[in-house]
């Protein structure tokens, strides 16, 4: 047995998420050549339209999800800037290199010269390469 226009809206109603069913039988109500139970179908899409509506809109405000979608974006930036400095980088390798160049003489002179303190000892520095290490002797 069919609902009838009340027994339906008050189903909607209670129910909260209508089946695809149901708000296509609204559809069809609001096609009616009956004013009444057309406005009432109509008020009931409405409902329905808005409804979805605030729960998509809940969805999206919640903070886990903000928090997940700023991580997201954060991690999007970073990974933009890394790219762009990489082909900077690659584009440009003369300055670079002078630039590494400098800093590598900069940290030697400050090695040599004993960092602006006194030091004992010889004046020998000792390259290990298998360690990695420069080492004032």
């Amino acid at each position: 047995m069919a609902e009838g226009p009340d027994e339906l809206r008050e189903r909607v109603i209670r129910d909260q998420n209508p089946t695809p069913d149901e708000v296509e039988e609204l559809k069809r109500r609001a096609q009616s050549d009956d004013e009444v139970e057309a406005t009432r179908a109509q008020i009931e899409l409405t409902r329905v339209e808005m409804t979805e509506t605030a729960d998509a809109l809940q969805e999206r405000l919640d903070p886990e999800t903000l928090k997940e979608q700023a991580r997201m974006r954060a991690k999007e930036a970073a990974r933009d800037t890394g790219s762009q400095l990489v082909e900077t980088l690659k584009q440009n390798p003369m300055p670079v290199a002078i630039i590494g160049g400098l800093l590598g003489l900069a940290i030697l002179g400050r090695l040599l010269s004993g960092g602006g303190k006194k030091q004992r000892g010889s004046d020998t520095v000792v390259f290990d390469l298998r360690k990695g290490r420069i080492r004032a002797g």
